[in-house]
């Protein structure tokens, strides 16, 4: 009896020594992270690999876990206000498994939305509160998925492509743009009722794209791609980015000033609308996969 006693006694050690272990550096976590948005110089979101979610609100001096109650890859994050944010992932398999998240209190509380798809889920984008749209891969074609509603109801788009489609971006209802794989690049002047194929000129893969109204944009990619239009996507340029780099996130803050991240650490900024562009030390030697400023000088 004493011997059984002793054993439980060790059990009941061991395992409240084991409860005790915690994540310490560094700090709040260590999960790779894909993607990061913010809604004005404060408050912003990350999210990464296995269900990981980060908020600040202090312009990200601190950052605070959220429970996402996912364990699956997140690769984009969008919020329209302090409430309502999105978050989409999938599980890396071949065979996508995607998810979709939701909030409407700021990240208290996220909850899955049921798309009916099953695929890569690698970039959402919403204009306001109820209206969104969603992009990746999905029965080795281009996926485009729609919501009215705040994401309560998905519902297929035709892109017209066999690509896989990896970053999408609305300026306004009608008009947006998607971007991916073999210098993709689709637009939509109807909400996506219609998708137009646009001559990227290109056959590398596409990362990102950013649109700062219905005229100038960017795009960004492999070996160190930069495409820029000033007409809506009807020409599309390529921009001297000075490096073959992979080129992961764009973001511009007007017609003349963006940023543009990639690995080791690698950070390109042009203050003339990418005429130029000038190569940053970030002091990280591992890949930076998004960037977002909220003005000249402030950003993630």
């Amino acid at each position: 009896m004493k011997n059984i006693l002793l054993l439980l006694f060790c059990l009941f050690i061991l395992s409240n020594t084991y409860a005790q272990w915690f994540w310490q550096n560094p700090l709040p976590q260590g999960n790779n992270l894909w993607s990061v948005h913010y809604i004005n110089s404060n408050t912003g979101w990350m999210v990464g690999e296995v269900g990981t979610i980060l908020r600040t609100t202090d312009g990200g001096s601190t950052w605070e876990n959220q429970v996402s109650g996912s364990k699956k890859m997140l690769r984009s994050v969008f919020f329209t206000d302090a409430d309502n944010g999105w978050a989409c992932g999938h599980t890396g398999t071949s065979a996508g498994n995607g998810t979709i998240l939701s909030t409407s209190n700021g990240g208290s509380v996220w909850e899955e939305q049921t798309t009916g798809i099953n695929g890569w889920y690698l970039s959402v984008n919403f204009i306001d509160s109820n209206t969104g749209w969603l992009v990746g891969l999905a029965d080795s074609s281009g996926l485009i998925l729609k919501t009215i509603d705040g994401g309560q109801n998905w519902e297929v788009q035709n892109s017209g492509t066999n690509s896989g489609l990896i970053s999408v971006c609305f300026i306004n209802s009608n008009t947006g743009w998607a971007v991916g794989a073999s210098g993709t690049i689709l637009k939509t002047t109807n909400g996506g009722l219609n998708w137009n194929t646009q001559s990227s000129g290109i056959k590398e893969t596409l990362f990102s794209v950013n649109f700062i109204d219905s005229n100038n944009g960017w795009a960004v990619g492999f070996n160190g791609i930069i495409l820029r239009t000033t007409n809506g996507g009807t020409n599309w340029e390529n921009q001297n980015s000075g490096t073959t780099l992979l080129l992961y996130s764009v973001n511009f803050i007007d017609s003349n000033k963006g940023w543009i991240a990639g690995p080791g650490g690698k950070v390109l900024r042009t203050t003339n609308g990418g005429i130029t562009w000038e190569g940053y030390e970030s002091g990280a030697t591992w890949s930076l996969h998004s960037v977002c400023f909220t003005d000249a000088n402030n950003g993630t």
